[in-house]
């Protein structure tokens, strides 16, 4: 059937025109993995979700997957300040709390909030303590934020669980890296039986404080691995192909036009992430192939603004 040329206009602004058509059919082994499982993604934020939705849109839109997303601090988001000068947090925490939908919906997936603040704390190792304290101490003890996460798990009943690698953050912000400490908490008190098979994401993306190599890249979107860390990798490439000619990539940068007051000039379509294809690959590593517990890998990186808090 022919398209009306304004369709087929968006159809290729969609999949980058000619980019999807060359891109690999293959994504790697993670999304023959996960076909047909229960997948939840654990996470702190509104727009956490993007470096996952590769994987999560080729899984839960095309593999038979279902997909859950938890977005824990997204109450008295200070989050629009930055990107978009708002300065008041019930009215940005409403917005973002609209993106997850829309961003959720987009990879096939359901979602919840949990209402937690979205702090602001160092983003190093005391700043994940004191990160955790302030939920904890807001939610009645560490122990309820845990029993929380529990109920997810018991509700959803993941085969699978998703997060940022804790001992980093990917971008060493403190509530990527509390959130998923006590999600492994949660877990850890299952049966062993009902224990999910866990997969983190271990990208670095620290601009203000990368080293000169890496710095371009990771302001033009690009993705790479943790410098100097050679915990074994698994690799989902988002220049695959998925089915409906699209890639992961483009599921990745409709996670960041979605998330439109966190990336308003990808929103505006004033800017469109298109790093070389050799870094529109996701690294994963596995929980078994971490101390989850490791300490002072963000030290280094720690962003100067965020000294501050």
């Amino acid at each position: 059937m022919n398209r009306p040329p304004a369709v087929a206009l968006l159809a290729c602004l969609l999949s980058f025109c000619g980019e999807a058509a060359a891109a690999p059919a293959a994504s790697g082994p993670l999304a023959d993995a996960f076909a047909g499982k229960r997948i939840l993604l654990v996470s702190a934020h509104p727009d956490d979700e993007g470096l996952f939705a590769p994987l999560m849109a080729e899984a839960c839109r095309f593999r038979d997957a279902r997909c859950h997303l938890v977005v824990a601090a997204e109450a008295d988001s200070p989050g629009c300040l930055m990107s978009l000068g708002l300065q008041d947090r019930e009215a940005c925490s409403a917005m973002r709390r609209q993106e997850t939908a829309a961003s959720a919906a987009n990879l096939n997936a359901s979602h919840e909030f949990y209402g937690w603040r979205d702090l602001l704390a160092p983003w190093n190792d005391a700043g994940l303590d004191r990160n955790i304290e302030a939920w904890a101490r807001e939610a009645g003890g560490r122990d309820a934020l845990v029993a929380r996460i529990g109920r997810s798990l018991d509700d959803f009943n993941p085969d699978v669980v998703l997060g940022f690698d804790p001992r980093h953050g990917t971008t060493c912000h403190p509530g990527h890296r509390a959130v998923v400490l006590l999600m492994l908490e949660a877990i850890a008190a299952r049966p062993p039986a009902t224990r999910p098979a866990i997969w983190f994401v271990s990208d670095f993306a620290v601009p203000t404080m990368a080293p000169p190599d890496l710095a371009p890249i990771i302001e033009g979107y690009g993705i790479v691995r943790w410098p100097g860390d050679s915990t074994p990798t698994t690799w989902h490439d988002a220049n695959a192909r998925l089915p409906n000619g699209r890639t992961g990539w483009d599921y990745l940068v409709d996670a960041l036009r979605l998330n439109a007051t966190q990336f308003p000039e990808v929103a505006s379509g004033e800017l469109t992430p298109r790093p070389p294809a050799a870094h529109r690959r996701i690294p994963f590593v596995r929980l078994e192939d971490i101390d989850a517990t490791q300490r002072g890998m963000c030290e280094p990186y720690t962003p100067a603004f965020s000294r501050d808090f």
